[in-house]
């Protein structure tokens, strides 16, 4: 089971992909508001976290995915 900073480096990794340009990532960055993520882009973004992380991430919990940390977190439970 990856720790939870282990878990924040690879998604902002993943992140860092579907971002505009050199753009630092912070955990406090809300996905669509301050990364520019639209509904499409976080659809590619959640399928590249459950390729990365062999898992399938539940409706009900994308809700809740509004950071990079909230992600972070919630794959922590998830893995």
């Amino acid at each position: 089971m990856a720790s939870y900073d282990e878990t924040l480096k690879i998604t902002t990794e993943i992140l860092q992909k579907h971002v505009d340009g050199g753009r630092i990532i912070r955990p406090d960055d809300h996905i669509q508001s301050d990364l520019g993520l639209d509904s499409l882009g976080v659809m590619e973004l959640v399928a590249d976290i459950e390729d990365r992380f062999s898992i399938t991430i539940p409706n009900d919990a994308l809700s809740n995915m509004g950071t990079v940390e909230d992600i972070a977190r919630a794959l922590t439970k998830l893995a």
